[in-house]
């Protein structure tokens, strides 16, 4: 089992909810829309701190399954 699959769903839900929150900031900004600028702001916070932890775990996961590999090859005692 890994852990990547996982990762990068919430990846990819942490880029879309900073894309849905960017247009939210831009019509707010603009007048397009009544959107709460501040709310917002802090949305994109939220969902660029979520997509750095999605890109952690899949380098954790890779660096776990190099190390596994390095493992299998090393010489067994008999």
């Amino acid at each position: 089992m890994t852990a990547i699959p996982h990762a990068a769903v919430a990846l990819t839900s942490a880029l879309d909810r900073f894309e849905l929150a960017s247009v939210r900031v831009l019509e707010a900004v603009t007048g397009a829309d009544d959107a709460d600028l501040g709310a917002e702001l802090v949305e994109m916070s939220a969902a660029k701190t979520q997509a750095k932890a999605g890109i952690v775990v899949i380098r954790f996961a890779d660096e776990m399954y190099q190390a596994l590999l390095e493992i299998g090859r090393e010489p067994q005692p008999r």
